[in-house]
């Protein structure tokens, strides 16, 4: 039994092994989104396979080296919420989690990152877990996911939605692309926080195909929401959202309208899963955490595992006790500040420091 990283002959039996695990796999395990986060971030994959001794794979673990100014990182994977260890049994996940520290260790990292949906125990790693992932469980019957939505919020805002002559349109051209990229830098500017480039975006649909929808809100024919969905297995992801800050369009609930037929959609399609993604409560999240609270009727803890270098074997990897907490606040009030047309020259740059 060996660990080792994937090949290009083994490629083909990796993504049988996927389709195998369907149930616990996301798309950020896919080969597809190895090269939108290769050629958009410059992060080195380094994609494990653990083989049993007739060499057939019985678990996986898709790595990114990553470098930045903070040092060097290994993490499963950068900007996602959970794409752990998939594998047959404990002793395949054990190997892939010591391969990972000693691979991290060999390349003087800072650290490796594992982030999984459920609680495990790596030997020598340590648990965070801040993060928190909000889904919806659906079904043929609307009306019945309809019921469970809380009436004095959801419902409430789906209805004022659709009463104040908004409209909407779904797709993945690109001038959805173009909509919502100019909603997603308003947000990302308001939160304080950098932006993807437009490149991974496009990107992305050109590796998804049709399995990516932009559904876009309007009000008078302007863009005012838009949110970003992948479609993977029988699952829908609700990957990044974009908004204007007028108050007074917000006021309008158009992220409810669009949430809403999305949902339909998913449903008439036979999907089983709605996944907001993830919000924390440690740091500044822009109210994610209590909107997808809202619309979820399954709320999971996130556990990531970290391994650090014998220079940090002290560190604590709870953001709450992390030291550049108020640094990191600062920087966000600054940026908050910057002109929309910086934001996006510099947002490439910056964010390929935070994984």
């Amino acid at each position: 039994m060996v660990v080792e990283q994937l090949n290009h002959g083994d490629e083909q039996e990796y993504e049988a092994f996927l389709q195998k695990h369907s149930a616990t796999v996301a798309f950020e395990h896919t080969l597809s989104w190895r090269e939108v986060m290769g050629t958009n971030f410059g992060f080195i994959p380094y994609f494990l396979v653990q083989k049993d001794s007739d060499g057939k794979i019985e678990g996986v673990l898709p790595l990114f080296k990553a470098k930045s100014i903070f040092g060097t990182r290994f993490v499963s994977t950068p900007y996602s919420i959970t794409t752990g260890i998939i594998a047959e049994n404990k002793s395949a996940e054990d190997k892939l989690a010591l391969f990972a520290k000693e691979l991290s260790v060999q390349e003087k990292a800072s650290f490796v990152e594992i982030r999984e949906r459920n609680e495990k125990n790596y030997a020598n790693y340590k648990k965070s877990s801040t993060v928190f992932n909000f889904s919806l469980q659906l079904s043929a019957n609307i009306e019945e996911i309809w019921k469970k939505l809380p009436k004095s919020s959801v419902r409430w805002g789906i209805k004022k939605a659709q009463n104040s002559g908004l409209t909407w349109n779904c797709g993945s051209s690109k001038q959805e692309l173009d909509d919502f990229f100019k909603l997603f830098l308003q947000t990302r500017k308001h939160r304080g926080v950098p932006g993807y480039p437009y490149q991974y975006f496009k990107d992305i649909i050109t590796a998804f195909s049709e399995k990516v929808n932009i559904y876009i809100t309007k009000k008078d024919g302007k863009p005012i929401a838009a949110i970003f969905l992948i479609y993977y297995q029988k699952e829908v992801r609700y990957a990044f959202a974009g908004a204007t800050y007028d108050k007074e369009m917000l006021n309008l609930q158009p992220y409810h309208l669009i949430l809403w037929e999305a949902i339909k959609d998913a449903c008439a399609h036979d999907y089983q899963v709605f996944n907001f993604g993830g919000a924390t409560l440690a740091t500044n999240d822009g109210g994610l955490y209590e909107f997808k609270r809202k619309w979820a009727d399954k709320i999971e803890e996130v556990h990531s595992y970290f391994y650090y270098s014998s220079d940090q074997k002290n560190k604590d990897p709870s953001p709450n006790n992390n030291q550049d907490t108020l640094l990191l606040k600062l920087a966000s009030k600054i940026w908050q500040k910057l002109p929309l047309f910086v934001i996006q020259k510099i947002s490439p740059y910056v964010i390929r420091q935070f994984v």
